[in-house]
């Protein structure tokens, strides 16, 4: 039998977005060009993971403890392209661009479905795939690109379950969610996202086996954790920022990278609640049938999940990065809010602004496409850090170990072999906190007799004890003094 006309269209539609995705992933590959993916002290810890695991030396994070602070499933990845025969870092630029490509597929379906428009879809990607919060995610060595990508293939998944009830379909939505929390942990919210959809429609058979399915991956990996460490996720400092700040900075971190003119916050802010009050309207309206509903929950989930998180364990203030989820369901729902609105003339004003905004964002896009191309993508392996005269006296003339830094991540770009925090004096938000890393370093110095000590000027981490006061408690014998670090023999 031929297949049904939704079907068709349906087909028809994924086709239509493989052009907006094929941009936002060639966006990516463009920026990435000239220095490769941005590393923060986030992408070491996968990249050090992954070449433990390659090497046959299990989950190990840059120090050489235990990697249980992230999910597994990106450096596993890394590590599994490493056994292939692929460059870890060449790896990572060819994952982040695909996310960023799945991402704009994604969420195109999902406002060509839940706006009865293939125009509307359309737009929504294209809106995506040339904002500056996807190409800052895809372009850095992080988690949260492949994250949202499987999490929004989720969505469209619980969608499908919502609207084809059966068990095939609920796997399914179940199989993109497990991916999505063993990417990050916060993948959790998808999770409960799901299994409150589903209980919504009184499955609650499905709601129970979609929720068993999701999350069994993760609890495995969790429980794996807490018999190694006995923390399921890494023992955690006290924040560096309050809930006001966490929640300001989330919704800031969302709006102000989309409103590419130089307005106030607060009138931006306003607009965020106006788009957000249109697109719920919306979203009731169209949630029997269109799967709309999963979306909003998610996002809503996840951004209290966020903010909640990082005002209780140590991390600092949330920014566009971790806004990433709603600025891309911001612009689906302003294209949903656009094709719902009524009257001819209030939809070609709506549209004009559309295009207007396209426009600047293409020619945004382009300026900083062009800036990664020439500086690199901040971070550890952008123009300046690449140049580094310690790196690369480090890679020439690698000292002996064990070895300490005041930034362990940088050094180990160098050395590959694990690398130790140099002592604090107290921690990292909480200068209250008091520490004894000092002793413990003299004491582990008694035993190993010396160790190298990297510093690199250019780094300022002010919970670690100065690099004179050390000094004063060990003997530091210079090996090298370099324009941007030093290298010392400690010992007692």
């Amino acid at each position: 039998m031929p297949p049904r006309e939704a079907d068709r269209n349906d087909r028809l539609e994924r086709l239509f977005l493989l052009g907006p995705a094929a941009l936002a992933a060639e966006i990516v590959w463009l920026a990435t060009g000239g220095f490769g993916c941005g590393l923060t002290p986030d992408s070491v810890q996968f990249l050090a993971c992954a070449k433990s695991l390659a090497s046959g030396g299990g989950w190990v994070r840059v120090e050489g403890a235990p990697f249980v602070e992230w999910a597994p499933l990106l450096p596993g990845w890394l590590a599994l392209g490493t056994k292939l025969g692929d460059a870890p870092l060449a790896l990572a630029r060819i994952t982040e661009a695909l996310a960023a490509a799945g991402i704009t597929w994604a969420i195109g379906l999902w406002t060509s479905r839940a706006a009865r428009s293939r125009l509307a879809g359309l737009v929504a990607a294209l809106a995506v795939a040339l904002s500056l919060p996807l190409l800052h995610a895809s372009a850095h060595l992080w988690s949260d690109a492949p994250f949202l990508c499987f999490a929004l293939l989720g969505v469209l998944g619980l969608g499908d379950a919502r609207a084809r009830p059966a068990w095939r379909t609920v796997a399914i939505a179940a199989l993109w969610a497990a991916l999505a929390a063993l990417t990050r942990y916060l993948g959790v919210t998808l999770i409960a996202a799901g299994a409150l959809a589903l209980a919504t429609q009184r499955r609650w058979k499905h709601a129970l086996g979609y929720t068993f399915l999701s999350l069994l991956p993760l609890a495995l990996w969790l429980a794996r954790n807490a018999a190694l460490t006995g923390t399921a996720t890494g023992v955690r400092e006290p924040p560096g920022a309050t809930w006001p700040m966490n929640l300001s900075g989330f919704l800031h971190g969302a709006i102000d990278p989309l409103v590419p003119w130089p307005w106030p916050g607060a009138i931006k802010l306003a607009l965020l609640g106006v788009l957000a009050a249109l697109a719920w309207i919306v979203l009731r309206r169209e949630s029997r049938d269109e799967g709309a509903g999963p979306l909003a929950l998610f996002v809503f989930l996840y951004g209290s999940a966020v903010v909640i998180v990082s005002s209780i364990w140590g991390s600092d203030a949330v920014d566009v990065r971790l806004a990433l989820p709603l600025s891309v369901a911001l612009c689906a729902g302003a294209l949903l809010a656009t094709a719902k609105a009524r009257g001819r003339w209030v939809r070609l004003a709506l549209l004009s602004l559309v295009v207007l905004w396209l426009g600047r964002e293409l020619v945004h896009a382009r300026e900083v496409v062009t800036l990664y191309r020439q500086e690199g993508v901040p971070g550890f392996s952008d123009r300046q850090w690449t140049a580094s005269p310690t790196l690369a006296r480090l890679r020439s003339h690698p000292p002996r170990p064990p070895f300490y830094s005041n930034a362990p991540e940088i050094a180990w770009l160098a050395l590959e072999r694990p690398v130790r925090l140099s002592p604090r004096a107290h921690l990292f938000y909480d200068e209250r906190s008091r520490v004894d890393d000092l002793d413990r370093f003299v004491a582990d110095l008694g035993r190993d007799s010396s160790a190298t000590l990297i510093w690199f000027r250019e780094v300022d981490r002010r919970s670690l004890v100065p690099r004179d006061s050390l000094a004063r408690r060990v003997t530091l014998k210079p090996i090298a003094d370099l324009p941007d670090g030093t290298l010392d023999e400690a010992s007692r």
